[in-house]
């Protein structure tokens, strides 16, 4: 008698040479078991462990601060579906072949970002109050200044933004914490460092002033939770600060005081 049970086929073994990068989180959700070095599902189906082929394109989500590996994959999962050269495979099994400093999941100067993102977990909202104050005016176009570099791959010392069409786009990269750019899979000039600092402050917003830390925003009959004005301009300090620590090489000198300045009048060169 044939049963009716599903048959989960077979995954494919992994072709030698599948090396990568795998950030564990500290409250994963996928079942897992370990074996030594290797890890794998307790059933080859979705969700997949995803293996990134650059650290660059790693998303971190709100589990922190977890563990960074670099891996190689031993059982491939389903890649059907995905677009070409998708920069990632999904995986059934891992073998863990290097511990990694969380740093480098923020660029060469990270060390910098982890330090700050220590600090969101103990942020008091005196702290809150004293960096929203802190925040210069213009220090949103220092973040757009770093953000065109980026995108065009300009260092620090290229011309800074001068004609009309160049002032309308630095307008739009105000407020922004994930794009693309052309050449590469990379999110930011800290990687994902400013969706992190984003996702902390708002935990930490909600962990000291409840519901009162959000504000409700309808748009087109749709309704949106922001930060509230404190925590918003909180959270702009420490993202303009992770730029300048983290993004040196597309952050002016001039620029690099500007976004600091809220931050450095709260936690000194800490």
């Amino acid at each position: 008698m044939r049963s009716a049970a599903a048959q989960v086929p077979a995954q494919p073994q992994a072709p030698a040479g599948l090396e990568g990068f795998w950030f564990e989180a500290a409250e994963p959700s996928l079942g897992l078991e370990r074996s030594g070095n290797t890890v794998r599902l307790t059933q080859a189906v979705p969700p997949w462990i995803v293996v990134d082929q650059s650290i660059a394109t790693i998303t971190i989500g709100s589990h922190w601060p977890g563990q960074l590996w670099r891996v190689r994959v031993t059982q491939l999962g389903d890649m059907s579906g995905l677009v070409a050269q998708p920069g990632y495979w999904r995986a059934a099994a891992i073998e863990l072949r290097e511990a990694l400093p969380l740093s480098a999941l923020f660029g060469p100067d990270g060390a910098a970002v982890a330090g700050l993102l220590a600090q969101i977990g103990n942020l008091s909202r005196a702290q809150a109050a004293q960096l929203a104050a802190g925040l210069p005016p213009q220090a949103w176009q220092a973040y757009g200044r770093a953000w065109m570099r980026w995108s065009e791959d300009r260092d620090a010392l290229a011309p800074p933004v001068t004609d009309t069409a160049q002032a309308e786009s630095l307008q739009a990269w105000r407020g922004v914490l994930a794009a693309t750019r052309r050449g590469d899979k990379a999110r930011s000039p800290v990687h994902s460092g400013l969706l992190l600092i984003h996702t902390l402050l708002r935990q930490r917003a909600q962990a000291v002033d409840g519901d009162d830390a959000f504000v409700l925003i309808e748009d087109d009959g749709e309704t949106e939770q922001w930060l509230a004005p404190l925590w918003r301009d909180a959270a702009d300090a420490l993202l303009y600060a992770a730029m300048a620590l983290g993004g040196k090489r597309w952050v002016a000198p001039a620029d690099a005081a500007e976004l600091t300045r809220a931050w450095r009048g709260v936690f000194g060169e800490s």
